[in-house]
């Protein structure tokens, strides 16, 4: 009796242990789905500048009321986000164009936040890639919640070089203007 009640602590520990080394259960496709959440931006689209908007500062926003647009404008900057907004729908709409020093790092990421308790929040699943050559592409976050306020973070993955570019997001209710430098954290 001893024995078949240490072969069974030793067959669920090893059952554990199993479980664990594989990822819970995982299969290799939900692996690959999960690594497969980014959403690669399609060449097309442009950003015409606001004529009041100085693009010559290290990181900048504007908001035309008008069109629901938010325009963000980043220099010599690695990591940055824009203020707070809100969806007009369920979707929007995203332009971007980017250039560096770096010929290796060919890609920067632009993720999606919503306000939460005590801070942003990661939307799982929503992060698009934009390729670093200077010429605009365009890609769509679907899937929101309208009222929710939402904020986006640029990043590029280097300690030493630095991006420059500009971005929209179009399909907004209202949005929050950034002052150069702030909300950088």
């Amino acid at each position: 009796m001893k024995q078949n009640k240490r072969l069974l602590a030793l067959a669920m520990v090893l059952i554990f242990v199993f479980t664990a080394l594989t990822g819970c259960g995982s299969t290799s496709e939900e692996v690959e789905e999960k690594e497969s959440e980014t959403i690669t931006a399609t060449q097309g689209g442009s950003i015409t500048w606001p004529e009041d908007m100085d693009t010559t500062v290290r990181f900048g926003t504007e908001i035309d009321e008008s069109t629901g647009t938010l325009y963000a404008v980043f220099n010599n900057t690695q990591n940055r986000y824009t203020g707070y907004f809100t969806t007009a729908g369920d979707s929007i709409t995203l332009t971007s164009y980017a250039t560096t020093e770096s010929t290796g790092i060919t890609s920067y990421l632009i993720t999606l936040w919503k306000e939460g308790y005590g801070g942003r929040e990661y939307v799982n699943g929503k992060t698009i890639e934009f390729p670093t050559g200077g010429e605009c592409y365009t890609a769509t976050f679907s899937g929101l919640e309208p009222g929710v306020r939402y904020k986006v973070g640029i990043s590029y993955l280097s300690g030493t070089y630095y991006i420059s570019g500009g971005l929209t997001i179009s399909g907004l209710t209202g949005a929050e203007a950034l002052a150069e430098d702030a909300e950088n954290a």
